[in-house]
């Protein structure tokens, strides 16, 4: 209150200090354009400049206001297409989650213009048109992405392969890494999906080559990646195993392989399988007795005796020695039972038949005592053999009706 009363005062003093100024002497004004000429008081003059400045002032703030009026409406009307666009994208992602293609692609083609994503929309809109089949559309929809944002050429080239493989069309899809790999070599999804490729393909040699890439970039931990090492060796063996000519180029194929996988149960089997099969020399018995005594494996027990063995005497030694701790093993007895009948023991042979008959009776260890038991004319323990073989046979065969017993007939 204090305040106001001073503020009047000092006004009041002004004021009447000015008209007293002005009624002492009122000043003269008097300016000349050319034929016009206009003379006024000073006082008035200063007056009239103070109102039209007054008006001018007035008349920029009133515009200024219209202006941002208009920015404000302008805005309010852009920022509520945005809001539209992005419920209409998440209606299109919902759409394209559910499996309803078109209506996906035309919900997001719809609400791309207004996107602040619309990179999204253009290329979720090119995976909905793949899988309607509309090939040329997803090109499209692709090249459009590539207009709204720059730099974005390996990722178009990513989505198009993946669509691809997807649709399981693995050349189209090759054809198309390939060309992303020249474009950016180190990009590591594109590794990932050429990886994958190969693998559908069967091109293990492909697959190879690119495995010391796919190890630097961790991506043999990838879901998409689970046991493809694994899968590659046993292919390339296996390849090797049926195409091989003889066992020099097989051991070639072998020796390639790293030695940390050369040791799992699956290479080593089908290794020495095939060994067998092209014929066993004292080089590769030597191979397995040392692969048996690193670790043991049922599968590589059964071999033995399969074949002619190349030293009998440096692998029955080694049997005894695995008898000691596998002794309860019915298939270690049997290989060594078959080895003693390559070396012409038939006691021995026999006597391990028959210990692994006791531990585990099976039909062709059965057939095995009846045909050594006949060659030693034992008819008896022969016949016995035979019953107990048939007996294990009649085990595994499928239920199925059979005739009842036909009555005896009468005296």
């Amino acid at each position: 209150m204090r305040r106001l009363l001073i503020v009047i005062l000092v006004g009041l003093v002004v004021g009447a200090a000015l008209i007293n100024l002005v009624e002492r002497d009122p000043g003269y004004l008097f300016i000349s354009l050319g034929d016009v000429t206009i003379e006024t008081s000073f006082w008035f003059a200063t007056i009239l400049w103070l109102v039209v400045w007054a008006l001018l002032s007035a008349s920029l703030a009133a515009l200024r206001t219209l202006l941002r009026g208009r920015q404000w409406i302008s805005g309010w009307v852009v920022g509520r297409k945005t809001r539209n666009a992005g419920a209409l994208t998440n209606r299109g992602l919902i759409s394209f989650i559910e499996g309803h293609w078109a209506r996906a692609r035309r919900q997001l083609l719809r609400s791309a213009r207004y996107s602040d994503a619309p990179l999204v929309n253009h290329l979720l809109a090119a995976q909905a048109s793949y899988r309607l089949g509309d090939v040329d559309e997803m090109r499209r929809q692709l090249g459009l992405a590539e207009t709204v944002e720059a730099g974005v050429g390996i990722a178009l080239e990513l989505t198009q392969a993946e669509l691809q493989l997807t649709a399981g069309h693995n050349e189209e899809a090759l054809a198309t890494l390939v060309r992303a790999r020249a474009n950016a070599s180190k990009h590591p999804h594109v590794l990932e999906l050429l990886a994958r490729v190969h693998r559908k393909l069967a091109d293990w040699a492909a697959l190879r080559d690119l495995l010391p890439e796919l190890r630097r970039h961790d991506l043999l931990e990838s879901p998409h990646l689970q046991g493809l090492e694994a899968e590659l060796w046993f292919a390339l063996l296996n390849t090797a195993c049926e195409s091989a000519i003889d066992s020099n180029e097989l051991q070639h194929v072998w020796q390639t392989i790293p030695l940390s996988w050369r040791e799992t149960d699956s290479l080593r089997c089908r290794y020495i399988e095939s060994l067998v099969a092209r014929g066993m020399t004292a080089e590769h018995e030597k191979l397995l007795i040392a692969m048996l005594n690193k670790q043991w494996n049922t599968r590589l027990v059964r071999v033995i005796g399969s074949y002619p063995p190349a030293d009998p005497k440096r692998l029955i030694k080694a049997i005894r020695r695995w008898l000691e701790g596998h002794g309860q093993e019915a298939v270690l007895l049997v290989a060594a039972a078959r080895l003693a009948q390559h070396m012409g023991d038939w006691q021995q042979a026999r006597s391990w038949f028959e210990e692994a008959n006791k531990i585990e009776p099976q039909a062709d260890t059965c057939m095995e005592l009846v045909r050594l038991a006949s060659a030693q004319g034992d008819r008896v323990a022969a016949d016995s053999y035979l019953q107990l073989a048939g007996s294990q046979l009649l085990d595994e065969l499928p239920l199925a009706p059979i005739p009842e017993k036909a009555n005896s007939p009468s005296p």
